[in-house]
């Protein structure tokens, strides 16, 4: 009769414990904070995802303040700048060369060697427009054509300083996303700034920013997923006798691209290139930067300074303007 009792107890336990394991299964957990110099927003749905949720806090601030950072002592990018190159652990020679093919495929216009450029500025700071003749010197110091990339290794000139604040965003997502791959979880949707991780199996709406707004989206994209980035000269600038300067260089000439463009959106699998290709496609323009985007599989969304909004041909079924005032066009060419 124990023996008996006892059967049922431990079916029942487990019972409870299948049942308990079936909640948590399907839990959800968001969390919000701050880290790369901008908000962090994580919802998540899936087994485990409260502490999946304080694991991905962890990795992003660990990838911030070890990793990526040129202002924190401890990373492994103020070393290289500190000491003109160094070896290199981690993922570091992998984000090297993605970066630098995105480089010489751009012609130089996507450029991750403008630190001194962007300090020169004050961006974050107290901003200000330099020096013409400033800014000319600070062109020498920068140049990813000088860095040497070895197996292990990499070294520059003196005076040449990483910038990875057009990737670390995207390389964040990535990280989280093979976080997420060694979970349970089901859904996720991760912003880090203008990046945004979309992770499950099923569509997912994600706002583009209207630049002429403070707050609000001009448009939803309906897609699977993926990682989206986007660029604008909305995010950070200033305004000095009367004009406007926004943070996203041009190392052509030194001053903040103008082009036309406003914002540039790029979706791709992998949140290092849709990161850094937001970045160049906004500095290249329409017409070349949207062949940038193409050799690299990804699709794009360029609004211009007229309110004109262009598509790449996989988001015309996906896209849906909720602003007025904007009119979808063709891209020519």
């Amino acid at each position: 009769m124990k023996k008996t009792v006892i059967c049922v107890l431990i079916i029942l336990v487990a019972a409870i414990g299948a049942g308990a394991a079936y909640y948590v299964s399907n839990s959800d957990a968001e969390n919000e904070f701050f880290a790369m110099d901008t908000y962090v927003t994580a919802k998540i749905h899936g087994f485990g995802a409260p502490a999946v949720s304080e694991k991905i806090e962890e990795t992003v601030n660990t990838l911030d303040t070890s990793v990526l950072s040129r202002q924190s002592k401890d990373s492994d990018v103020f070393k290289l700048n500190k000491n003109h190159g160094g070896m290199l652990s981690g993922n570091m020679d992998s984000y090297l060369e993605t970066m630098l093919g995105i480089h010489e495929k751009s012609n130089g216009k996507y450029d991750f060697t403008l630190g001194a450029l962007s300090d020169l500025w004050g961006f974050g700071k107290k901003p200000a427009v330099p020096d013409e003749e400033k800014i000319k010197k600070a062109l020498d110091l920068c140049g990813a054509d000088k860095i040497e990339l070895g197996k292990s290794s990499v070294s520059f000139p003196k005076g040449i300083v990483l910038d990875f604040g057009s990737v670390g965003k995207g390389i964040a997502l990535d990280e989280i996303s093979s976080e997420l791959g060694r979970t349970k979880i089901k859904e996720a949707v991760v912003s880090v700034g203008g990046s945004v991780l979309l992770y499950g199996e099923k569509d997912f709406t994600v706002g583009i920013t209207d630049p002429a707004a403070e707050n609000g989206y001009m448009a939803v994209l309906t897609l699977p997923a993926c990682c989206v980035s986007t660029s604008g000269n909305y995010e950070r600038f200033f305004e000095e006798d009367g004009k406007k300067y926004h943070h996203i260089l041009n190392p052509e000439n030194g001053y903040p691209a103008d082009n036309g463009i406003v914002s540039c959106t790029v979706v791709s699998n992998r949140g290092i290139i849709s990161d850094a290709l937001s970045t160049a496609c906004f500095v290249l323009g329409i017409k070349e930067g949207r062949k940038l985007a193409e050799s690299y599989g990804c699709e794009t969304v360029f609004i211009d300074s007229k309110n004109n909004v262009y598509v790449s041909k996989g988001l015309k079924d996906r896209i849906e303007l909720t602003a007025d005032g904007y009119t979808l066009k063709n891209y020519e060419g």
